[in-house]
């Protein structure tokens, strides 16, 4: 009877390991952002890229694991999804979700709803809540539907990667239905202050090629820099350029700053945009943070009046 149960429980602990439970993470940010933009002022409450994700891995040889990843963005504040570039969408929503095989020797592919390949080249972003991401850009990081992409391991901090999307559905997110294909490499060299990337990627007639670089100059003292030329099937092309600097204090707060410039927003020439954030991020441990930021937005359109304003914020994040 004993070695019965001794065998009963040896199997079930087989397949407990065999067949691992996925990892269960995600992230809550609320903030409230006042703004005055054009005399007109607002107050709201917003969730920024609030989601809850399920990821794992199941190995099929000694090599090669089985990969997936469902990942869902959730609205806190509201019932339903809100809008994104004006289209609207579910409450849970579906961002990077996929299903691939990874292999230690070959690298990594897989295949489902994923982040535009320059979304992995990125060293410059630092800010939060209203002003997240470069709003006056017209390409950053989008997701894309029916796409498979490829992740080559990593040789002494160097990495290849390269993203097809076919052409089904991916008007929801990109600026075109066309099939889209991007290619990308970036240098993160171990236990050295540097890291850099650049990215190419091109849907139907538009293209936009991604520089980024980041160098800490010491333990407290962090650089970023980004700059991006996108043509958008217009008269003229759209160049954005992007600074950072970060300060870690001997307190748990974080002091931030991020400057960007865009010109011929949309490949309108003539048409300039220029943005400056400061804020600061407080950990009060390893998954929560508070926030608090302020900003100013100019655009210059030409023939028009220029549109600027200001906003401020704050809010609470937490991560699992």
């Amino acid at each position: 009877m004993k070695k019965l149960l001794l065998a009963t429980a040896v199997a079930a602990l087989s397949v407990s390991a065999a067949h691992a439970a996925p990892t269960v993470y995600g992230k809550a940010l609320v903030t409230v952002d006042y703004s005055d933009f054009d005399d007109e002022s607002t107050t709201k409450l917003n969730s920024t890229a609030s989601r809850i994700g399920f990821k794992g891995a199941e190995a099929l040889t000694a090599n090669t694991d089985l990969v997936y990843q469902l990942e869902y963005g959730v609205e806190i504040d509201s019932d339903n999804g809100g809008t994104v570039k004006g289209k609207s969408q579910n409450q849970f929503h579906s961002r990077d979700t996929y299903l691939g095989l990874s292999n230690k020797q070959y690298g990594t592919l897989v295949a489902g709803r994923l982040s535009a390949i320059d979304d992995n080249i990125n060293y410059v972003s630092q800010t939060v809540g209203q002003y997240d991401g470069f709003n006056a850009a017209s390409w950053d990081g989008d997701r894309v539907n029916n796409a498979m992409a490829y992740f080559s391991p990593a040789y002494n901090g160097l990495q290849f990667m390269g993203m097809y999307a076919f052409k089904e559905d991916n008007a929801s997110d990109l600026p075109t239905d066309a099939e889209a294909f991007g290619v990308g490499v970036k240098y993160e060299p171990a236990n050295q202050p540097f890291r850099a990337g650049a990215t190419y990627i091109k849907s139907g007639d538009f293209n936009t090629t991604r520089l980024s670089g980041a160098y800490d100059l010491n333990n407290q003292i962090g650089l970023g820099a980004l700059y991006q030329i996108s043509d958008l099937d217009t008269s003229d092309k759209e160049n954005l350029a992007a600074v950072s600097a970060t300060y870690k204090t001997a307190t748990p707060w974080t002091a931030y700053a991020q400057a960007e410039m865009t010109s011929n927003v949309g490949g309108v020439d003539g048409d300039d945009a220029q943005r400056l954030v400061l804020g600061g991020k407080y950990a009060f441990n390893a998954n929560a943070t508070g926030h608090v930021y302020a900003g100013y937005s100019n655009l210059e359109q030409e023939g028009q009046d220029d549109r600027d304003g200001f906003g401020i914020g704050t809010g609470i994040e937490y991560k699992f």
